[in-house]
């Protein structure tokens, strides 16, 4: 059948209000959906920040998450992508609501931000997929969304950044660059005050099990999460 009849099929079916299930094409969302798996789409708005969206772009039908929109431009991305799609709402089939029939797992704060700063790498290296892999964010981006061990890494401290302690509970970062000013509770000051000095993620758990009773397995997901969201913002730098 011509794809082009195809995806207006599809379009139709959708807009009825019927669900649909597509077979997953590619490694670009690698690891959450991989080639063979099956993913059920409906139209279904408005779309929220981390939605898998099912759109037509430059002729061919992507299932990539939703990071960024202005209301009228919706920009996507594979998780195991680099660059952004910009899509216009029209170009949206609908957004996945099962994958291989069980509901989707909730999505991270962390991820659609994180995601979408990779891009920002990628462009600055001037679209260089090999010089994006060699930097820290991306390396970061990779250990905690493929679960792998990448125990070279350095975090830090954005120096950059200016630092407003109001009182012991209560910091905001304001980054001069975008004019962001991003707010953080006690435990978030715990761990930035530990980042005064660079270290590893060995590291960084020791020294807050110096502070917490806790020992390094119960902290470290939490740890690393809020690793994602600060490198997302630039508040801390990973090398």
């Amino acid at each position: 059948m011509n794809p082009n009849l195809l995806y207006k099929l599809l379009f139709a079916r959708l807009g009825c209000g019927h669900p649909v299930e597509i077979t997953v094409e590619g490694v670009s969302m690698n690891p959450t959906l991989y080639e063979g798996d099956t993913v059920t789409v409906k139209q279904e708005s408005p779309y929220e920040i981390g939605d898998l969206l099912v759109f037509l772009y430059k002729g061919k039908l992507l299932v990539h998450r939703l990071l960024k929109t202005d209301g009228n431009t919706y920009y996507c991305k594979g998780d195991n992508a680099f660059r952004l799609e910009d899509v216009p709402l029209t170009d949206i089939a609908g957004t996945v609501i099962l994958h291989n029939g069980a509901a989707l797992a909730p999505v991270p704060s962390w991820l659609p931000a994180l995601s979408y700063r990779v891009n920002r790498v990628f462009r600055e290296k001037r679209y260089n997929v090999e010089q994006t892999k060699r930097s820290g964010t991306y390396r970061f981006y990779k250990k905690i969304l493929f679960k792998s061990e990448d125990n070279t890494m350095i975090y830090k401290k954005n120096d950059a950044m200016d630092y407003i302690l109001s009182d012991e509970t209560s910091l905001a970062v304001f980054d001069p660059e975008s004019g962001d000013t991003h707010f953080f509770d006690e435990t978030g000051i715990d761990i930035l005050n530990c980042l005064n000095d660079p270290c590893d993620l060995s590291t960084l758990l020791a020294r807050l099990c110096e502070i917490y009773e806790a020992s390094s397995e119960d902290i470290r997901e939490d740890v690393e999460e809020f690793l994602a969201e600060v490198i997302a913002k630039k508040v801390v730098l990973a090398e």
